[in-house]
């Protein structure tokens, strides 16, 4: 079997489990890690690899196909042009950018170098996802209506503490760390997004950054949905604690996402989906049929790890380029944007 040589830059909370992924994954061979603390070099030893404290050093010494690039959102662009610089392909942790102006910047030295950019929508691989996909897109609930979805998680005191404080900062806060993956998973299930209009407050945590938001947006095909976020409440109404996807969370049973169609309605992730069953007795006053989409669970982040590296050796184009991925940063920069101003954004 032909392998990736694989290298990973920034060995934090996602850098180390996707260099742990990437050690399991037949089609790769992990050739070397990077990241500024020494105290990295451990998890290195662990995982047999080699490590460097400059990334700069690792790409010019290295013969690699791709990286994974898995640092703080600012350093996105820099990191990813040097490794475009030398026809490395890219995993690209979202945001892809901080900006529009740098996420086009970065697509385009890529495509200069004929270097492809996958964007660590890692979601887009949970069979939850695809299955949503396949339902709302196939029309088995008529005509999309609306959706609503809620995030609202607490975050611990430490998670903006130590090498973390960029958080607390412009670029950080929910609506750049969390909710960009749930305006991914909608453009993926439900389509584009045309309008939005928000509102955002720090009143809780006193950052300069949101802690809470709520959005209102308007898709291409009519549809409407509504959002709240939060990242300072004790609940467990976010995708994370209600898929399981991440193991590092709590996990328990709920729904996070609704869909409402013409014809049926659907909550996620439990997959119940609600209609009539005789279109002659329909009204709110006859009961509802239920039936249970089956859905067999595969981890998100291996799956996604396995494609970048037929990515990287030319074998799939990515399911999330460069361009998709600057699509769903223009939405979520879209929801800050109205809500520091108070005023609805009209997308392109």
């Amino acid at each position: 079997m032909e392998k990736a040589k694989i290298g990973v830059i920034g060995l934090g909370l996602i850098g180390k489990p996707h260099s742990e992924n990437l050690k399991k994954i037949g089609e790769c061979d992990l050739v070397a890690v990077a990241d500024a603390d020494t105290k990295q070099r451990k998890l290195a030893e662990t995982l047999g690899t080699k490590f460097y404290l400059d990334y700069q050093e690792m790409i010019e010494k290295e013969k690699l196909d791709g990286v994974v690039i898995a640092v703080p959102n600012d350093l996105h662009v820099p990191v990813g042009i040097a490794c475009a610089k030398r026809k490395i392909h890219l995993l690209v942790e979202k945001p892809v950018a901080p900006t529009l102006a740098e996420a086009d910047r970065l697509i385009a030295i890529a495509k200069e170098n004929h270097v492809r950019i996958l964007v660590g929508h890692q979601r887009r691989f949970n069979p939850f996802v695809e299955t949503a996909r396949s339902i709302v897109r196939g029309g088995e609930l008529g005509k999309l209506v609306g959706v609503t979805l809620v995030w609202a998680l607490y975050k611990p005191f430490d998670y903006f503490e130590g090498s973390f404080t960029w958080r607390k900062s412009k670029g950080g806060g929910p609506i750049l760390i969390n909710l960009i993956h749930e305006i991914d998973n909608l453009r993926y299930i439900c389509g584009e997004v045309v309008r939005v209009y928000a509102e955002a407050s720090h009143r809780v945590r006193n950052f300069p950054v949101e802690d809470s938001a709520c959005a209102t947006l308007v898709f291409e095909n009519g549809a409407l949905g509504s959002i709240f976020l939060s990242d300072c409440v004790p609940s467990l109404s976010g995708y994370e604690a209600t898929t399981g996807e991440n193991p590092l969370m709590y996990h328990d049973s709920g729904n996070c996402y609704y869909f409402y169609g013409t014809k049926a309605s659907l909550s996620f992730p439990q997959f119940k989906k609600l209609f009539y069953s005789d279109p002659a007795r329909a009204g709110w006053h006859y009961p509802l049929s239920e039936e249970e989409v089956k859905v067999v669970r595969d981890d998100p982040y291996t799956r996604a790890l396995t494609h970048f590296c037929r990515v990287a050796l030319g074998k799939e184009e990515p399911r999330t380029t460069g361009e998709d991925g600057r699509k769903t940063l223009e939405v979520t920069l879209a929801i800050q944007k109205s809500g520091e101003t108070g005023q609805p954004v009209n997308l392109k």
